[in-house]
């Protein structure tokens, strides 16, 4: 009975990256678009377009929009505290959408993985010619 749990899980969990990684190009320009034209960007605007792959190297489920609304944030960037609470956002939008073991695991990955030193396409301040991390007024 123990293998045949693990086999479901096992199944269960390639199936969901199999789905988070086909091509949803069209569905998150789409979001993009929204979000972009629903937040209005206050201050100086980055040199570089606002764009987002969704959930950067993670499956895009029901949470898509929290990652893109999380990629606008961070294409601005700014300073630390602006960063944790665009993290812990993405945190909440995540949970508050039925997936908090997947919201934790998403709020680990971006404060390891969107450092605004690593010169990666979704750091933070990626807006920004490397290696500016946000707005001058704005330092890390």
């Amino acid at each position: 009975m123990r293998k045949l749990h693990c086999l479901i899980l096992f199944i269960s969990l390639i199936a969901i990256f199999l789905i988070g990684c086909t091509d949803h190009t069209s569905e998150i320009n789409k979001i993009v678009s929204e979000i972009y034209t629903k937040n209005s960007v206050k201050g100086a605007t980055p040199p570089h377009a606002f764009t987002s792959d969704g959930c950067s190297g993670f499956p895009n489920g029901n949470w898509v929009e929290c990652c893109v609304s999380h990629d606008l944030v961070y294409w601005m960037g700014g300073t630390r505290e602006e960063r944790a609470n665009a993290d812990s956002a993405l945190k909440r939008c995540v949970a508050d959408r039925g997936h908090p073991v997947i919201a934790g695991l998403m709020h680990f990955g971006v404060r390891i993985g969107g450092v605004w030193w690593l010169p990666t396409p979704y750091r933070w301040g990626f807006g920004w010619n490397y290696p500016q991390s946000g707005p001058p007024e704005k330092p890390y």
